[in-house]
């Protein structure tokens, strides 16, 4: 008789332990692992929205967290300060080039590392002038709702060539 109620026993708790554990596996949020491909078109989406071809620079907001600040040019930049500082260059054609990638990913975040190499076509009283930087970068990527933005982004200019055109 002990021994039908332990086998009474196991049988209702099978059942029990299978919905316990379904319970909770579906109170967990799920996050897939964040994919080079998605932080390398995080770049792109980024510089789209700071290039000229861009329709207004309001979508770059979409794209950082709202405590993002980058360093550049020996300063520290928020957003709009540094949108300030690329609007007081009369920019006319530009374009950037990433190389080198080096990222470092967990389901949450990840750091990246690159080459960014651009040229910039600008109005000066003299004419025009083909400036063409090389950079190298890092920023720091979040998941915030579900989306990548950037957090913070370091770039600091190797060269730069002026050629008058």
């Amino acid at each position: 008789m002990t021994n039908q109620l332990f086998y009474a026993k196991g049988i209702f708790m099978i059942p029990f332990f299978i919905l316990s554990l379904v319970a909770m596996t579906s109170c967990t949020t799920s996050t897939s692992r964040i994919t080079e491909q998605e932080v390398k078109d995080l770049f792109n989406s980024y510089f789209f929205e700071l290039s000229v071809d861009s329709e207004g620079r309001d979508g770059v907001y979409d794209l950082i967290t709202s405590d993002y600040y980058l360093f550049e040019n020996e300063k520290k930049y928020s957003m709009p300060e540094f949108l300030e500082f690329v609007d007081s260059f009369d920019i006319v054609d530009d374009n950037w080039m990433f190389s080198d990638f080096d990222i470092s990913i967990d389901e949450n975040s990840a750091h990246v590392t690159l080459k960014n190499s651009g040229r910039f076509i600008v109005n000066v009283e003299s004419g025009r002038q083909q400036l063409d930087y090389d950079w190298l970068e890092s920023a720091y990527i979040v998941r915030e709702d579900g989306e990548l933005k950037f957090k913070f982004y370091f770039s600091d200019t190797v060269s730069l060539t002026v050629t008058d055109l």
